[in-house]
């Protein structure tokens, strides 16, 4: 027997009036989790939509990572325990660290997210951090949450970096599916995920440039909405058909190493994942594509070199070194080397 679980979301700038009907089945109360500036954003928005249907018992900071440590911190808080549903508020962190405590609970969860930065309000996927916020483990949830709430009105009053890099990190999944499947039998579920991923790319590259000027008048534009789905949906039912192995290769293997090297400045997740893309494709001779996705990353600011992500060159084999260690290149259609990533790398500061 095979649970198969696919994420269902609702969209548009009045997305929380859905709330009683899609979650008034699972409970009379609900809890909120989400980081500070999430919950005052969405907070009042939910609480009118659910007033005199489901009472929410309180309120709570998710902590400042998602770590198994914090996930348990809230478990131990009753209103947290005796509430019928949890609402995960916020970013990618939020949502995760809500998605394990939920999970070790046994409730139901409902994702409300507050930035289209990334796919977590909709995967079973819990990216999970140690205390110090360097990275720990990928955990898996038995199935996604139950529902998506995606306020438009809320993503286009978010900070603009985010979805900027969130256009980077959805750039990925395409090109970093696509090459660890490659050659490999597929499930059919693994097929449908991987047939979708063949074609994340071209709306984004296609749209991002318009959906970010959009953003900035705030529109809530055809193609804003697209790449917000692109962004959030379509890489989520991505991530939750194909397994751990196929979600990310040296495009996160590099983001996943970028903190253990030095570096200027803070980058976001998507932002120095865009890079490591450019790097695959590089590195895996995708000329072609790799040309498109500089064109569009110079249009859009995203980065395209080591200075983009505040490394000093002298510093990149410290970082490719770092890279081949991580569980995302250890299915992969042919061995990596350092040099061949070092390589990579000069390539794109030639360009």
């Amino acid at each position: 027997m095979e649970n198969r679980f696919l994420p269902s979301y609702t969209i548009g700038p009045d997305a929380y009036d859905e709330i009683p009907a899609v979650c008034g089945k699972f409970g009379k109360t609900a809890v909120i989790i989400g980081g500070n500036k999430a919950r005052v954003a969405a907070e009042p928005l939910i609480r009118k939509a659910v007033e005199g249907k489901i009472s929410i018992t309180g309120s709570f900071l998710y902590g400042d990572d998602a770590t198994f440590e914090n996930a348990e911190k809230l478990m131990e808080i009753p209103e947290v325990r005796e509430a019928d549903m949890i609402f995960a508020v916020g970013g990618g962190r939020a949502c995760d660290t809500a998605k394990y405590t939920a999970e070790k609970l046994d409730k139901p969860i409902f994702t409300f997210p507050t930035l289209a930065s990334n796919c977590a309000s909709v995967t079973a996927v819990s990216v999970i951090y140690y205390p110090d916020h360097t990275y720990r483990a990928n955990w898996y949830r038995s199935r996604p949450p139950f529902h998506t709430f995606i306020n438009t009105r809320v993503l286009l009053h978010s900070p603009r970096e985010y979805f900027w890099a969130g256009i980077g990190d959805a750039l990925s999944k395409e090109y970093e599916v696509l090459f660890n499947s490659r050659g490999d039998r597929l499930t059919f579920l693994e097929t449908l995920g991987v047939r979708l991923a063949g074609s994340c790319s071209d709306g984004l590259l296609d749209m991002g440039e318009k959906a970010l000027s959009d953003f900035d008048q705030k529109l809530d534009s055809e193609e804003f909405r697209f790449v917000v789905q692109n962004i959030i949906i379509s890489t989520g039912l991505i991530s939750n058909c194909v397994p751990v192995i196929y979600n990310s290769s040296l495009a996160h293997a590099i983001y996943n190493s970028h903190n253990q090297v030095p570096h200027k400045g803070h980058h976001l997740h998507g932002a120095v994942v865009c890079y490591g893309t450019l790097v695959l494709l590089t590195l895996d001779g995708q000329k072609e594509e790799r040309d498109r996705m500089l064109a569009f990353t110079k249009k859009t600011a995203l980065p395209h070199r080591l200075e983009d992500i505040g490394i000093d060159r002298k510093d990149a084999p410290a970082l490719a070194a770092y890279a081949l260690e991580k569980p995302d290149i250890k299915h992969v259609p042919y061995e990596i080397r350092k040099n061949e990533i070092l390589k990579a790398m000069d390539e794109l500061e030639g360009l």
